[in-house]
C-alpha cells in the first residue's frame, strides 16, 4: 500500500466515523426538541450501533460478490444522500429511520476499509497501519463531537448533517484511486469459518474482553451528557461537546502502542495495562466535578484506545488465515457491545443512579483484565 492508498483509507475511516456519534453530545437537546425521555433520546445512536453489529457476518459474502473499492465508492455516496436527508428532519422518528439507515451502510465500509489496511500491509507494519486506523476513528469520533456541539450551539443541531453529507464526497471520489481487489482476500464469514475463529482460545478470549470493556466504556460516554447537566443545570450543547476533548489522547496512545508490545514484551502485558488505567479512571469519576469528568476522560480514552488499538493489531498480526472473517467477527463485537452500551446504562443511570452503575462498570472492566490474562504471549 503506498502512502497515497493509506491516506484514502485513514481520510475515509475519519469521515465515516465522524457520522456515528454525532449526535452524543446534543442528545439533552434532542430530548428537549422532541419532547422525549433520555433513554429514547439515546436511541439515536443505538439504533446506528445495531446493524453495525451485525452486518459485518453478511457482508463477507457480498464482498466477494462486489469489487471492495466499488463497494466503498457506492456506499460513500449513499451515506451522504443519508446525511443530507437528516438535514430535514422534523420528526423524531424520521431521525431515528435515518439513523438506522446509516447503520446498515457503515458496517461494510468498516469491515473492508480495516480488512484493506491489514491485507495491504506487511507483517511487520500490520501493528503500525493498525495503529493509525484506529488513530483515525479516534479524530473523527472527537471532531464529529466537537462540531455538533458548536453548530448546535449556534446555527441548530441539523447543520451537522449537511456538513458531513458535503464532507463525505470527497472520499467518495477518491476510493477510485485505491488499488484493485484482486490482491485482497476478504474471507468469506460462513458459520464454520466463524466457528473455526472462535474455537482457538486466544480469539475467544479477546473478543469476550472487548465486548466487556467496550460495554464500560460506552456506556459512560452516553451517560455523560446527562451528568453534566445534572451537576451543572443549563450546560449548553458546546461545553457538553468538549468534556470529550480528552478523547484525543487515544491518537498518541494507538499509535505507541506497538512500541509499548515491544517495550512490555507482549500484548497481554499492554492491554492488562490499558484495563488498569480504565479502572483507576472510572473510580475517580465518583467525584461530582464537572472538571474532574474533563480531566478524567484523559485516563478513559488512554485505557480504551490503548487497548482498542492493541488488540486489533494483535489479532491481525496473528491471523494467518481468515483474516477478514476474524476482522468481521471483530467489528460485530465491537458494535454489539457499543448497542447494547449506548441504551441499557441509560437505563441504569436513571434506576440506579451513577454511582451504582459506575461501580458495575468497574467490576466489568476488572473482568476484561482477568479475559486478557488468559492470553497465550506467543499469538493464537
Amino acid at each position: 500500500m503506498t502512502r497515497a492508498q493509506l491516506g484514502i483509507v485513514l481520510l475515509t475511516t475519519f469521515l465515516v466515523f465522524c457520522t456515528l456519534y454525532t449526535p452524543q453530545p446534543i442528545m439533552p437537546q434532542l430530548a428537549r426538541d422532541f419532547g422525549i425521555p433520555m433513554t429514547d433520546a439515546a436511541l439515536v445512536i443505538t439504533v446506528t450501533l445495531l446493524p453495525l453489529g451485525l452486518a459485518p457476518i453478511f457482508y463477507g459474502y457480498f464482498l466477494q460478490a462486489v469489487p471492495a473499492r466499488s463497494m466503498l465508492r457506492i456506499t460513500l455516496f449513499l451515506l451522504a444522500i443519508d446525511q443530507f436527508a437528516l438535514f430535514f428532519t422534523t420528526e423524531f422518528w424520521q431521525l431515528l429511520a435515518l439513523r438506522f439507515a446509516q447503520g446498515l451502510l457503515v458496517p461494510g465500509l468498516f469491515t473492508a476499509l480495516m480488512t484493506y489496511a491489514a491485507s495491504m500491509s506487511t507483517p511487520t507494519l500490520v501493528r503500525r497501519v493498525m495503529g493509525q486506523y484506529i488513530a483515525a476513528t479516534i479524530i473523527g469520533g472527537f471532531s464529529s463531537r466537537a462540531l455538533a456541539g458548536y453548530l448546535a450551539s449556534t446555527l441548530g443541531w441539523q447543520w451537522i448533517f449537511l456538513v458531513l453529507g458535503c464532507l463525505l464526497l470527497v472520499p467518495a471520489w477518491l476510493s477510485g484511486y485505491l488499488r484493485a481487489d484482486a490482491e485482497l482476500n476478504f474471507g468469506r464469514l460462513d458459520a464454520r469459518a466463524i466457528g473455526r475463529v472462535l474455537r482457538v482460545p486466544n480469539y475467544a478470549w479477546s473478543y469476550l474482553a472487548l465486548f466487556t470493556v467496550f460495554f464500560a466504556f460506552t456506556g459512560i460516554l452516553a451517560m455523560l451528557p446527562f451528568r453534566i447537566e445534572d451537576i451543572q443545570p443549563g450546560a449548553g450543547s458546546l461545553l457538553i461537546s468538549l468534556v470529550y476533548l480528552g478523547y484525543m489522547v487515544g491518537i498518541p496512545m494507538a499509535l505507541v502502542s506497538d512500541r509499548l508490545v515491544t517495550r512490555l514484551g507482549s500484548e497481554r502485558a499492554v492491554l492488562i495495562l490499558g484495563v488498569a488505567i480504565n479502572v483507576v479512571g472510572m473510580t475517580l469519576y465518583l467525584l461530582p466535578s464537572v472538571p474532574v469528568l474533563f480531566a478524567l476522560m484523559l485516563a478513559l480514552a488512554a485505557g480504551m484506545f490503548l487497548i482498542h488499538a492493541t488488540l486489533s493489531g494483535y489479532l491481525n498480526h496473528a491471523a494467518r488465515e481468515h483474516k477478514g472473517v476474524v476482522n468481521g467477527i471483530y467489528v460485530s463485537v465491537y458494535y454489539l457491545s457499543g448497542t447494547l452500551g449506548s441504551w441499557l446504562p441509560m437505563v441504569m443511570y436513571q434506576y440506579l443512579g451513577w454511582r451504582d452503575t459506575l461501580l458495575i462498570f468497574i467490576g466489568l472492566t476488572l473482568l476484561a483484565g482477568g479475559f486478557f490474562r488468559r492470553l497465550v504471549r506467543e499469538g493464537p
